[in-house]
């Protein structure tokens, strides 16, 4: 009997305290379950940007090429601007950070570092695109004068003492490629050498002289002398089956970098070694004379076939080339875009210029400032062999990289 009792007292505690706990349980389930929505509504791509893309008298640009770039995942999209100049992007991950590029030959390009999107509205800019002459200027590779900007949210720039663009697009089209100079011979047919008015003439009409003078004589166009870069520093082969040329980067070293940290496994000669040994080494300095001089050419890094799209080994030596960055914060770089002769120059050009931006656009991503790298492509011009055979050819689709600052 008290065995009973006993049972039905601590029955009726417990039903007691089970009916105190079962609604914390309740709502520490449902908290759960909330932040498990919001983790999964944060990998969830709904969000979207859009904007238009014009110049500066207020007319709008098609076909302008707007990338856009997730840092964490490295994901991209690219679309381009219709007719009333407008674009739209849809189907991103809600978060950040991401890059934001708008392309388009003849004009400068500009990006957007640092958006951060949310599913409430969608991110919404104005971008006002300039020509070159519009803003300072800087030295190239080639010794001609380029522009240099630095561009502010919403498509406003400032002068910059060295800039570069930020993401760019996977492939490279003949449709959005600049018109090509014409050849020289083709040029100095179309502006023969004008001459000065015979004595005659100018006698038997006086006041023409008075409110026109006669022209100046010109001189043809004379073509300038071919171009040709720095030979790569090691041997190597061509490869038939990817169609790239292998470099022979010698026995495997390590690098020790400033910051304490190591790079492991690197040839002798690779551009990794040969690029720290500059940069460290005093003696060495840079030459501003001669922009072609100090081109140190990439090893391992490669793209697919007619596309600015790296290839996955291509990443190794990239991110080997970031911790070189990163542990020396004064240097700063320029990488140089190039290929070989084959096709027109125009598709060459812009086709070289979109890889040295993925390339630009990859060290970014990876913590190198955007402020301490220039890119450019400058198409077959610079090569270091002849395009007359696939190993030659092979050589000359490269991308090189030079020290501006260190």
């Amino acid at each position: 009997m008290m065995l009973f009792k006993y049972c039905r007292f601590r029955c009726f505690f417990s039903s007691i305290s089970m009916s105190r706990t079962l609604p914390s349980l309740i709502l520490i389930l449902t908290a759960w379950l909330v932040g498990l929505g919001h983790a999964t509504q944060a990998q969830t791509a709904n969000a979207s940007i859009n904007g238009t893309v014009g110049t500066e008298d207020k007319l709008a640009l098609s076909g302008v090429s707007i990338t856009v770039a997730h840092l964490p995942s490295g994901a991209r999209q690219a679309v381009l601007t219709d007719a009333n100049g407008s674009f739209a992007i849809k189907n991103l991950l809600i978060g950040g950070p991401y890059v934001v590029q708008v392309s388009q030959p003849g004009y400068k390009m500009q990006f957007v570092n640092d958006v951060f999107l949310s599913a409430d509205k969608p991110s919404t800019f104005a971008f006002v695109l300039r020509r070159p002459e519009a803003v300072a200027t800087t030295k190239t590779h080639s010794g001609r004068a380029k522009s240099s900007f630095a561009p502010l949210r919403g498509g406003a720039s400032r002068p910059l003492v060295a800039s570069a663009p930020a993401v760019v697009p996977a492939t490279a089209t003949a449709s959005t490629a600049p018109a090509p100079a014409p050849a020289p011979e083709k040029r100095a047919a179309a502006a023969p050498a004008e001459t000065v008015a015979a004595p005659s003439a100018v006698a038997s009409k006086p006041e023409a002289t008075a409110s026109a003078p006669a022209p100046r004589a010109r001189r043809p166009y004379t073509p300038r002398k071919p171009t040709k870069g720095n030979a790569p520093a090691v041997s190597g082969h061509y490869d038939a089956k990817s169609g790239n040329y292998i470099y022979d980067t010698g026995a495997p070293t390590t690098i020790k970098l400033a910051s304490g940290g190591v790079i492991e496994g690197v040839g002798v000669n690779s551009t990794e070694n040969l690029l720290h040994r500059f940069i460290t080494d005093a003696q060495a300095k840079v030459d501003t004379a001669d922009l072609t001089q100090g081109w140190i050419n990439f090893d391992r890094v490669y793209f697919d076939a007619g596309k600015a799209t790296l290839t996955k080994e291509s990443v190794g030596q990239l991110r080997n080339i970031a911790a070189i960055m990163r542990a020396y914060p004064a240097t700063r770089i320029k990488i140089g875009g190039y290929s070989d002769s084959t096709g027109t120059y125009k598709v060459n050009k812009l086709l070289s210029d979109a890889r040295a931006q993925a390339a630009w656009a990859t060290l970014v991503e990876m913590g190198v400032s955007p402020r301490r790298m220039d890119a450019r492509g400058y198409g077959p011009r610079y090569g270091i062999a002849p395009n007359t055979t696939e190993e030659g050819r092979a050589m000359n689709r490269r991308l090189s990289v030079k020290v501006l600052a260190k």
